[in-house]
């Protein structure tokens, strides 16, 4: 199925996420639809867990560019369709794969101050 996600458009698998029985939950069921090609999420569809009908918010994954040979969405918005708001996180900077000083793991570093 293909999907439109900021302006482009991609060929992507529909997935529908179940809440586990037994397990708290806000959400009744999410569906993902995730990019056949790199398998980066682009966008979630939130319902309620009182009424599976209901849909309540979305996230949407936009600008994916190429990093270190890494798909990543660099701007990502949840829509809340109950109170009609929205809120954004802009990615400016990502680096992967760096190599960290195992003395950062330390239990003396670890501790909060």
């Amino acid at each position: 199925m293909s999907v439109l996600s900021g302006e482009d458009q991609y060929d992507c698998y529909k997935i529908e996420m179940l809440k586990k029985e037994g397990v708290e939950s806000g959400y009744s069921h999410l569906i993902a639809w995730v990019i056949k090609d790199n398998f980066i999420t682009i966008t979630i569809d939130y319902y309620d867990r009182e009424n599976p009908e209901l849909f309540l918010k979305l996230l949407v994954q936009y600008d994916i560019k190429d990093i270190d040979g890494i798909p990543t969405a660099t701007k990502i918005v949840m829509y809340n369709q109950q109170e009609n708001s929205q809120i954004s996180i802009e990615i400016l900077e990502v680096k992967y794969n760096v190599v960290l000083d195992d003395c950062l793991f330390t239990a003396r570093n670890l501790q909060r101050r």
